[in-house]
């Protein structure tokens, strides 16, 4: 019953998300919204079936596993402010910076599930380091923002987002490297899937800084963004379930 559970509920997401994207680019912003958080609601159901699914309703999940959920939720919350900025153009502003904070405290969220769950800390911690500095690098110096203090927490922002991937790559590594072989394949799955989620998260941001503060408003390359963006909380969601 869950496996087929999981795969109406991504089907069902990856298809409302596709629709938010038409209705996006064609300017129907409210009904854009709707589809946006059934489409959010989506990953949420599947991140929440994997979390109990695996362990069944006797067990409480583990603490990294609620992490997740955690933060699925607060970016599914993020993209129901995002989306409504168009709605009411008024508080465009509010409901970005808003959107912005929910999404950071679901990467905070994430964080607190990788960092502990991560075999190699100190790995972690490089590529954490390492990630962080050339995203930053690469991406601030092409963003237009009204003060220096947006600056500082867009860089914070996309620190903490490159840490996630960090740590998540590091751990997934980890099991790969593991002496005992046979058991760190059959443990790969879960580690890998939530990895390529949260790069395709990161990558889905810098797209997203580059496009809206960049001087770039290609509809094209928010249509990618949006897109790398669903598939990277589906593949995290779906890290629980695998």
């Amino acid at each position: 019953m869950a496996p087929l559970l999981l795969v109406t509920l991504a089907t069902a997401g990856v298809i409302l998300q596709a629709c938010f994207v038409r209705a996006d680019r064609v300017g129907a912003y409210r009904r854009a919204a709707v589809l946006k958080g059934l489409a959010a609601l989506a990953f949420v159901l599947v991140g929440a079936t994997g979390a109990t699914g695996a362990t069944g309703m006797a067990e409480a999940p583990r603490p990294e596993a609620v992490a997740i959920c955690l933060g699925l939720a607060l970016g599914a919350v993020g993209d129901v402010l995002h989306a409504l900025r168009f709605v009411w153009p008024a508080r465009k502003r509010l409901l970005f910076n808003v959107g912005a904070a929910s999404f950071l405290l679901g990467h905070l969220a994430y964080l607190a599930a990788v960092v502990p769950a991560c075999a190699a800390p100190a790995w972690g911690l490089a590529a954490s380091c390492a990630l962080a500095t050339a995203v930053d690098v690469a991406v601030l110096p092409r963003l237009a923002v009204q003060s220096r203090a947006e600056l500082v927490a867009g860089g914070a922002y996309l620190a903490v987002t490159s840490a996630v991937v960090g740590f998540a790559v590091a751990g997934a590594a980890a099991v790969v490297l593991a002496p005992t072989a046979p058991a760190a394949f059959a443990r790969l799955a879960p580690g890998a899937t939530l990895a390529v989620g949260t790069a395709a998260f990161l990558c889905s941001d810098v797209m997203l800084a580059v496009n809206n503060f960049g001087g770039v408003n290609s509809r094209r390359l928010r249509a990618a963004s949006l897109g790398t963006y669903y598939a990277g909380q589906m593949l995290i969601a779906l890290s629980l379930a695998v």
